[in-house]
Formats: structure tokens, sequence, C-alpha cells
């Protein structure tokens, strides 16, 4: 009898820890997909709210969901019973699982000077054109193009986009410029150069010690001048304009319409500072980046004001650009909740992004990854207060 006590035993013990291993990994996968699926909206209704904020010109205000601790544990229990007479066992088993989830989410309000220097400072420009603000646009026609360098460049060679400004004319029509280059069939792509923004040195100078400890740092010393002098320098890659037929007429007129000498096949697009003072690049496009807080200024013209509300939101002059493309992006408002996952409620109404519009969700979509990228990747470890709260329902 106690050899069939022995065997009901471990056929019930194998059986709930198949259970227990079944039921772990299923949780596991439900509730990764859960959470990632509640950050995703968390975020994107943030950045909704705050476009919705700025275009009343009230304060924004950005929470970060900082980490989430999930807690997983599983209680196994079980029963048997035994009867047996002479030659003959019988038994009996039975076992549950319990299965519970307790997690905490920390949440980090964004407001600190480390937040505030992300949220103004300046985009690189390659982070600007692959996070959105620019490659994804371009791929959607001229007027998407044309929209990205507007989120993408605050101005081109010197002409601003500012409201009034001298340069604000110029700066349209060298929007239109690059669009039309990109119609004739340029591109982007990286190429590799050395970075030279150091002043020379003679080379006499320079000891092996010195050679190891610029290494150390991922710089080299390039030699200039028949090898008299050095330049301390880095290696990186840089974002340029890449023309098929630079000797097309169209490309020429295109070319001198944004200030830069005609003839090359390739234009790279650099930031104002990266020069030397008295030194031009004749075939350089200097472009100013914009910052996360710009693009939320600009992307405050596709909220829809409620009617109620137009007495007390300033009037903003419309953004140039495509007006039949502009006019198909829209955060629209409503007195009832929408019925669609992407909404905020500010000041007794609601603002959301029909879910059936693929191209005002394309451009909330730009926003959130142009957010995440620069402002969102505040860690939970930076200075600044935290608020714990246990996940509960409600």
């Amino acid at each position: 009898m106690m050899r069939g006590i022995q065997a009901i035993s471990v056929v019930l013990g194998a059986a709930l820890l198949a259970s227990c291993g079944k039921v772990g990994s299923r949780k596991l996968v439900s509730t990764h997909t859960a959470y990632n699926d509640a950050v995703q909206l968390t975020v994107t209704r943030e950045v909704l709210t705050n476009i919705v904020r700025a275009r009343y010109s009230d304060p924004i205000q950005f929470v970060k969901v900082a980490s989430i601790n999930a807690q997983f544990s599983v209680s196994v229990g079980g029963s048997a019973g035994v009867t047996g007479g002479a030659g003959a066992v019988a038994g009996q088993g039975g076992g549950t699982i319990g299965y519970s989830d307790s997690p905490t989410i920390t949440y980090v309000p964004a407001s600190d000077a480390a937040f505030y220097k992300s949220l103004y400072g300046l985009f690189q420009i390659e982070e600007g054109i692959g996070f959105g603000l620019g490659y994804r646009f371009a791929r959607m026609g001229p007027g998407w193009q044309a929209l990205s360098f507007r989120f993408t460049f605050g101005a081109i060679n010197e002409a601003t986009d500012a409201a009034g400004a001298r340069g604000s004319e110029l700066y349209n029509t060298r929007i239109a410029a690059l669009v039309r280059l990109f119609e004739l069939g340029a591109s982007y792509q990286l190429f590799p150069e050395w970075d030279t923004a150091a002043s020379t040195i003679p080379k006499a100078k320079v000891t092996a010690e010195d050679e190891v400890e610029a290494f150390k740092w991922g710089l080299y010393f390039i030699e200039e001048q028949d090898g008299k002098s050095v330049r301390l320098a880095r290696y990186r890659l840089v974002v340029a304009l890449v023309l098929p037929a630079p000797e097309d007429p169209e490309v020429l007129r295109e070319l001198e319409t944004l200030g830069v000498t005609p003839g090359h096949t390739k234009y790279v697009l650099r930031p104002p500072t990266d020069s030397f003072p008295g030194v031009q690049d004749p075939y350089a496009i200097r472009v100013t980046p914009r910052s996360f807080a710009d693009s939320l200024v600009l992307a405050t013209h596709f909220v829809e004001v409620p009617t109620a509300h137009t007495t007390i939101v300033p009037p903003i002059d419309p953004l140039a650009g495509d007006p039949e493309l502009l006019s198909t992006i829209r955060i629209r408002s409503s007195e009832k909740e929408p019925p669609y996952p992407y909404r905020t409620r500010h000041r007794g109404y609601w603002f959301y992004v029909d879910d059936s519009d693929l191209q005002s969700k394309m451009f909330l979509e730009a926003m959130v990854a142009a957010y995440t990228s620069r402002v969102g990747s505040k860690q939970a470890t930076d200075a600044g207060p935290q608020i714990v709260l246990p996940a509960g329902g409600g």
C-alpha cells in the first residue's frame, strides 16, 4: 500500500508542477503585452494632452511612467486519499493552483532642469529626420515632405520661419526648393567624415602619450600642411542630400534658391555651429533643427477649438504649406466622450484623433516618437520627485 501512496503522490506532484509551469509562462506573455499596451496608450495620451494644453496657452506637464515592477506568485495545493485491500490499491487525488500579480508602478513628474533642457534642446539633424519628423512624413508625398521639413528645421541657411521675420518668405521658398529637389530624385544618405572642430598644433609637440590618451576618447591626430601640423579629430557620420542629376537646369535653380553653390552631387546638412569662424562651406546646407517644444507649438495648429472656447483661445495664423494636406490633419473636439483610444479631456471638452483618420494618426505617431526619443528618455534615477503608487482598480 505504501508504494501505491508514493506512486499517486509522484503523479499528482508532476501534474501540479507541469500546470504551474504552463500558468507562469502564459501569464508572463499576457501581462507583458498588457503592460506594453498600457504604456503605449499612456504616452500617446500624454503627448495629445499637452498639444491641446499648448493650444490653450495652458502650462504643459508630463508625468513619465518610469518603471513597472510586477511580482508574480503561484501557490500550489493538493490532496490525496488511498484505500487498499489484499493485493489492490485504489486512490484519488486533487490539486489547486493559485496565481496572483502585485505590480507597483513608478511615476516621475517631469519638471526639473533636466526635463526642460531636453524639452527646449535642439534635435540633432539625423535625430529629427530619423525619429518621425522627417523620414516618416517624407514617404507620403510632396505635401508630407514639406510638412516634415517645417517640423524638422526651424531655419535653412539663415532663413527662418518666425512670423513676420524678414526671412519668413525666404524660408517658405527654400522649403519649396527642398521639396522639389526630392521630387527630382534627391535622397538622404549617410557619409563618414572627420570632425576637425579643433585648432592645429605643431606635430613635434605631440607625444606618444598624447596619442594614446586621445585614442581612449575616440580621437585621432590628423596630419595637415604636409605633416608639419596636426589637428585633433573624431570620425563621425553626417547626413547629406544626394542629387542624381546635379547638372539638371531645374536642380541648379533650386540649389541657388537654397543659397548653396550648384554643381555638386552631395550637400551635407550641417548645424550653424559646425564651422570655423570666417570659413564657409559653399556646398553645405546650414539647417537649424527644432526642439520638441517648437514641434509642440506647431502641432497646436491642428487642434479643433470648440465654438464655446473661441473667446478664450487666442487665434493663430494658418500654418504655411499645402492647404489640402493641412486640412486633413485634425485633433477633433466634442462634448461627448468619443469611442476612440487616443482621446483626452481638457476644460470640459474631449479632444481626440478619429481611429479611421490614418493621416492624423500618423502625425500623432511622429510626435510621440519625437517626444520619446528626446524628452521621454528621462530615467527614474534622475534627480527629481517620484510618486510610487500600487496598481489597483479604478
